[in-house]
């Protein structure tokens, strides 16, 4: 597979509408085969990758549930890991984990919360571990000698806030299959991602938000939430009355609907119903990592 960017731009923009949308129908299709084993495995407590439960550590079979430390997992163990699976097996099986905890809310992959010169900049929460991978224009190229010299990420991990894993410990080198999908990740045609069982936050804020507001269901907690809405109404004509206000928060209980969503609807024609619609606070920060200089 070629590393040139260009090469592989110009090959994928001589394929027909028909040969990329059939190019992502594949990918899709086999993220979602890979999700479901996964998920099958999840439940029970193994892992789909190696078929060991989460508490078990081979020591002939390298595996990325080490990472889950519900093993004897030891820094000094990630390069075996990492030297078996590239950044997007790793990534997307962290991702799916997360998900499987609280979906969305646990992954901050927002490309507004990052710099310009960030092509990989993302917190993962599972449980009482956080795990970040970073990753500059400077990084992509490679710089300096010895490990940094290839193209390469960062990765730092933390337990129970505890330092574990700090960016600095390892230059982690890129796949040809990651650089392929890095060298095309601005390309609008194809569909790159995690599939839906890897969406994080980014995706969650790219929805439409009419779309969110519909099918949004309120949390019992704010802890729980991926979102935080706040709404102002403003009476056009009438004031309106708090027996109604009251009315509409009762139907937002009975029906699991959102407060914002039933606003809309009831108020239509009536008032100015406005949300804005954000990241919760529950979501985790991405954790920051000072960018070496180029040389």
């Amino acid at each position: 597979m070629p590393r040139d960017p260009e090469h592989v731009k110009a090959f994928l923009r001589s394929l027909t509408p028909e040969q990329r949308e059939e190019g992502n129908r594949i990918e899709r299709e086999e993220a979602e085969r890979q999700h479901a084993r996964f998920r099958d495995a999840y439940v029970e407590g193994k892992c789909y990758l190696c078929g060991d439960p989460f508490d078990q550590m081979r020591s002939s079979t390298p595996c990325s549930h080490w990472l889950l430390r519900r093993c004897r997992f030891k820094k000094q163990d990630f390069p075996r890991i990492f030297s078996e699976y590239d950044y997007i097996n790793i990534a997307a099986f962290l991702r799916w984990c997360a998900n499987q905890e609280v979906f969305l809310r646990n992954i901050n992959d927002l490309k507004e919360e990052r710099s310009d010169r960030k092509v990989i900049s993302c917190t993962i929460k599972w449980k009482n571990i956080e795990w970040t991978f970073d990753c500059t224009t400077n990084d992509l190229r490679g710089h300096g000698t010895g490990h940094s010299a290839v193209p390469h990420y960062h990765f730092q991990m933390r337990i129970d806030g505890r330092r574990f894993i700090d960016f600095n410990d390892f230059h982690i080198p890129f796949s040809d299959r990651d650089l392929f999908h890095l060298s095309v990740r601005d390309e609008p045609w194809i569909h790159q991602g995690f599939g839906a069982g890897g969406a994080g936050m980014e995706e969650a804020t790219s929805v439409d938000p009419e779309k969110v507001l519909e099918f949004l269901e309120p949390c019992s907690s704010e802890d729980e939430a991926a979102y935080r809405m706040s709404t102002i109404v403003e009476a056009t004509d009438k004031p309106l009355s708090g027996d109604e206000l009251h009315e509409i928060f009762q139907e937002a209980k009975r029906t699991n609907k959102s407060v914002a969503y039933l606003l809309q609807q009831r108020l239509r024609g009536r008032a100015r119903v406005q949300t804005v619609i954000s990241p919760s606070e529950a979501v985790p920060a991405i954790a920051a990592r000072k960018e070496n200089k180029p040389r």
